[in-house]
């Protein structure tokens, strides 16, 4: 092969190697996106989020609701709030001024946090399930 022949094949590879460095594939800790089961105070939580750029948009299932979710994910934080619409208001026992759901992305892939509850602030731990 010749010398322009081996620089062509390194300049590609090279090519190759910063763009899949690049990616943030879902299921990585730059990468928030998927479903994740929150364990807070015993109760299961489900929460599936998205994440486009740094903006992050999910859904929140607890106790039969469906609540809304949106915020960011920066150097392994996750931050939301819930979404206000005119359909899905603040449950009534919600406090207005709660804080956000905040959380820290782990070495191994697991997220620990704390959001309001209607006894305070609350810690709690989630795991991404795999995909199938």
């Amino acid at each position: 092969m010749s010398r322009i022949g081996l620089l062509t094949v390194a300049a590609v590879s090279l090519s190759v190697t910063l763009v899949a460095a690049q990616a943030k594939p879902a299921g990585s800790l730059t990468d928030i996106t998927g479903v994740w089961i929150m364990l807070i105070e015993g109760h299961q939580v489900g929460l599936e989020l998205e994440q486009k750029d740094t903006t992050v948009k999910g859904v929140m299932l607890m106790m039969g609701q469906r609540i809304l979710l949106e915020g960011t994910y920066v150097d392994r934080t996750l931050t939301l709030k819930g979404e206000k619409t005119e359909e899905t208001p603040p449950p009534a026992h919600q406090d207005p001024n709660a804080g956000p759901i905040a959380a820290k992305m782990l070495d191994d892939g697991t997220l620990e946090g704390e959001l309001s509850t209607n006894h305070g602030r609350t810690k709690w731990t989630g795991e991404r399930l795999p995909k199938k």
